[in-house]
């Protein structure tokens, strides 16, 4: 009965506004109050729309209680059609910043990010394939919520870093400077001392001095954890 409730509300929401047109207020409205079992429907919903429906589709799914959003990760991350791979990136990360946001409690955000264990794990294998921003979105999750692979992943992150910093001999545009101390708390955060070699090479070739202090400040602090 609810299902076939919201499927009309849809219909006549994409028959009035377009499939292209930007959501009504009822569909946000309805989101805020979905749960996990609506995920299939609302990434149809994210399918038919523009990028602007898109995104406001995400940005509600962090306004609902129900945390559990893997099944549209994975659709997401999956999707063939002919919307372009920024706008997917750009959709996943809207996502994933409005329902994990920055000011979350720890032991909650850790949770919740837990009840999306095979969706985090998804997007940490596709690490090496997505841009610059993404590939920050998710790694500032890491640190909170580390699954089987994960270190190996981030290992290999600090190794392409350091590889960009040599190549550039040591410097570093905003957006990758941003990402470079994303990860550098990230590891502080997870406090493996494997890492330190990591902070290491980023304090030797860089030549960006919040990175060069921010990797500084890490290799030092995993060192003693040795």
């Amino acid at each position: 009965m609810r299902r076939a409730l919201i499927v009309t509300v849809l219909v006549c929401a994409f028959y009035f506004l377009g499939a292209a047109s930007a959501p009504s207020q009822s569909s946000v409205a309805w989101i805020r109050h979905s749960d996990s079992s609506d995920n299939l429907l609302i990434v149809e919903m994210i399918e038919q729309g523009d990028l602007s429906f898109a995104l406001e589709v995400a940005s509600a799914l962090g306004l609902r209680t129900d945390v559990r959003i893997g099944e549209i990760i994975l659709a997401l991350g999956g999707m063939v059609d002919e919307r372009p791979q920024w706008e997917r990136e750009m959709i996943l990360r809207m996502l994933l910043a409005s329902v994990f946001p920055a000011d979350t409690v720890e032991p909650e955000l850790a949770a919740g990010l837990e009840e999306n264990g095979e969706a985090i794990q998804f997007l940490t294998a596709n690490l090496p394939r997505f841009s610059l921003s993404l590939k920050r979105e998710v790694i500032r999750l890491l640190g909170f919520y580390h699954p089987a692979g994960s270190l190996s992943a981030l290992m290999a992150e600090g190794r392409r870093l350091s590889d960009l910093l040599r190549l550039q001999s040591g410097d570093l545009d905003g957006e990758q400077a941003g990402l470079a101390l994303t990860y550098l708390d990230t590891i502080q955060r997870i406090a493996d001392p494997d890492f330190a070699d990591i902070a290491l090479m980023l304090l030797e070739r860089s030549r960006h001095l919040e990175v060069a202090e921010k990797a500084r400040s890490v290799s030092r602090s995993l060192l003693l954890e040795r």
